[in-house]
């Protein structure tokens, strides 16, 4: 085990910067979408690697996009589309989060979301999850750029994370990457970023990868108000599961 390098973030609100704005701190959240941004779907992924056959210790994506091939990889991509498309009835806002943007907006902290599912799913949250909210929030939801999986690689791989980056020219270390999974935790620490794991009782197994744990996204307005300290000897280099 690493001995823990721990690293001050400074506090992100506009008051703050104002007072020192040299000061280490985040300055723009990429989100995680299934499970993060909109409620858990792990009974849809279950049904996914189930019916596709996906075998214990790869990942769905990467098992469909290198171990299939011809029909069968159709198949499997079809199948993992209409689980989705089925997924998105029950799709909901994650508690607390229109209390976490209404916090980054406010201080001008800008959004994006990488997420691994299709850009129909993207656009179902958008367009229908997110447009059902009053429309005095709509301009809390201004996420951009929106990465879904037809961007390569995906997650865990930090190109994603980069790419904001440099769209938004903010070094990746003041960026924070919140997600449910260990993969979304893997594509911050890959970039140098903050990676924040939004808790749930089926994926603690997670916590050691991130350097922020939380049971509410909404729990993360203290950290970024008042600053936090952040174990940066966690690379997510080191040989972990799936």
């Amino acid at each position: 085990m690493l001995a823990a390098k721990m690293v001050r973030y400074a506090p992100s609100t506009k008051e703050a910067v104002a007072a020192d704005p040299s000061a280490l701190r985040i300055r723009g959240v990429v989100f995680d979408m299934d499970g993060t941004l909109a409620t858990p779907m792990k009974e849809h992924l279950i049904k996914m690697r189930t019916d596709i056959g996906v075998p214990n210790g790869i990942r769905t994506l990467e098992y469909v996009e290198t171990c299939l091939h011809g029909r069968a990889r159709e198949q499997a991509e079809k199948r993992i589309v209409d689980i989705e498309t089925e997924a998105m009835a029950n799709m909901r806002l994650s508690p607390g989060l229109v209390e976490l943007l209404r916090f980054l907006h406010a201080h001008g902290i800008p959004i994006a979301i990488i997420t691994r599912n299709n850009i129909n799913s993207v656009n179902h949250f958008i367009n229908n999850v997110v447009a059902k909210q009053p429309q005095e929030l709509m301009e809390l939801f201004a996420f951009s750029p929106v990465i879904d999986r037809s961007f390569k690689p995906t997650k865990p791989h930090p190109a994603g994370i980069l790419h904001v980056s440099r769209a938004w020219n903010i070094p990746p270390q003041q960026l924070l990457m919140v997600g449910d999974h260990l993969d979304d935790l893997l594509c911050g620490l890959r970039a140098g970023s903050v990676s924040a794991l939004l808790r749930y009782s089926d994926n603690g197994e997670f916590e050691a990868h991130a350097h922020i744990v939380v049971d509410r996204i909404d729990e993360l307005v203290e950290k970024l108000a008042s600053g936090f300290d952040a174990d940066m000897a966690i690379s997510g280099h080191e040989n972990v599961g799936i």
